[in-house]
């Protein structure tokens, strides 16, 4: 697949996931500033495990 066809099918669908940050880097994550990748970096790299617990039903 091109460069050209994948942004243009990028444009064609919305790719979401959730993003475990943890709550005091929300504002940090949301208004990030033009040279802050190092720091979006490392709130992505300080993030909130998630675990699952699965139970039998009786």
């Amino acid at each position: 697949m091109s460069v050209n066809t994948f942004l243009t099918n990028k444009m064609k669908y919305s790719y979401r996931c959730i993003v475990p940050i943890k709550s005091s880097n929300v504002d940090a994550w949301l208004a990030p500033g033009p040279s802050q990748r190092a720091q979006l970096r490392e709130i992505l790299a300080d993030r909130e495990r998630p675990y699952y617990e699965h139970q039998l039903a009786a």
